[in-house]
């Protein structure tokens, strides 16, 4: 009988060891890979939102009025955008400007240009630019009350630009006060206080 004991309890301990070893979950030696739990976030990460680019309705006036101050006329005058369409007003400044004063420098176009600006806002003379322009016997090179035809050249595109710069008010009016000019060769005695002189030019109120 102890053969038949021996025999017996040596099958009941290889019936265990290979249900041990067929049963899910349990580790069949140290080669084995153990799953890891998977990560759960919460929710997706959100984009961090760039910075805003300043606008100009952020700034203040002092800041806005640096913004769109010129170094120079020069400047001032070369900022300026050609029109798509000339008006009656700037043509007839612009013209004035062209003829008066194309070969004189930046300053004396944009003084004469003032000088008939002044002149819409005195109460002695009319009060549009191009009434003034016109008025008889004021400028040599209007003709029966039509100025002549300009040609689309540089000392023109200038001309403009000096003269959207005057309407604009962009650059300091170097004769604030004065209402008539004349050449430098020329000594017509009018009697007038003199105001500057700019250029071949010399300015009166």
């Amino acid at each position: 009988m102890p053969g038949f004991r021996v025999a017996a309890v040596s099958a009941l301990f290889c019936t265990l060891i290979f249900a041990a070893s067929s049963t899910p979950g349990l580790a069949s030696g140290p080669d084995k890979p153990v799953a890891l739990p998977t990560p759960v976030l919460d929710k997706a990460p959100q984009a961090q939102p760039l910075l805003p680019d300043p606008k100009a309705e952020d700034l203040d006036d002092n800041e806005l009025v640096a913004q769109a101050d010129h170094a120079t006329l020069a400047a001032a005058v070369a900022a300026q955008g050609v029109p798509d369409a000339v008006d009656d007003d700037l043509r007839c400044l612009a013209g004035a400007v062209y003829f008066e004063s194309k070969g004189e420098p930046l300053a004396g176009q944009l003084a004469v240009a003032h000088v008939i600006l002044n002149r819409t806002e005195s109460g002695r003379f009319p009060t549009s630019i191009c009434a003034v322009v016109k008025q008889p016997g004021q400028f040599s090179f209007v003709r029966g009350g039509a100025m002549p035809s300009i040609p689309d050249n540089h000392a023109y595109r200038t001309a403009i630009a000096v003269a959207q710069v005057a309407m604009a008010d962009a650059w300091e009016n170097p004769v604030e006060d004065a209402l008539y000019f004349h050449a430098a060769r020329v000594s017509p005695q009018w009697g007038k206080r003199r105001v500057a002189a700019i250029g071949n030019h010399i300015f009166y109120r």
